[in-house]
């Protein structure tokens, strides 16, 4: 009797200690309409231009571009489908990011 409940406590405590391989959570599709500034490497250095602003749009997946200049004012709102261009004074784009 004993030796039965030491048996059964040993295999109830490698059962707890076991871990089980969950499966991964399927990938979340591509969603047009939102921001994603890790997919525009390339942007950052150009001269701004429509062609820039169109081609930052496409790889990122925004719905709207914002370029923003030095010291222009600019509302402070996060918004997930826009991509911020960021640019110094020569108008070359020093920073994308989404908001």
């Amino acid at each position: 009797m004993i030796r039965t409940a030491a048996t059964l406590s040993l295999l109830a405590t490698l059962a707890a200690c076991t871990s089980i391989e969950q499966p991964a959570p399927p990938a979340q599709p591509f969603d047009p309409g939102i921001c994603n500034a890790d997919r525009i490497s390339p942007i950052p250095g150009h001269h701004i231009s429509p062609e820039i602003e169109q081609r930052a749009r496409q790889l990122s997946g925004a719905r709207e571009v914002r370029v923003l200049r030095p010291g222009q004012a600019i509302t402070r709102e996060y918004r997930s489908e826009r991509l911020n261009l960021q640019l110094n004074s020569f108008d070359v784009v020093v920073r994308a990011y989404c908001g």
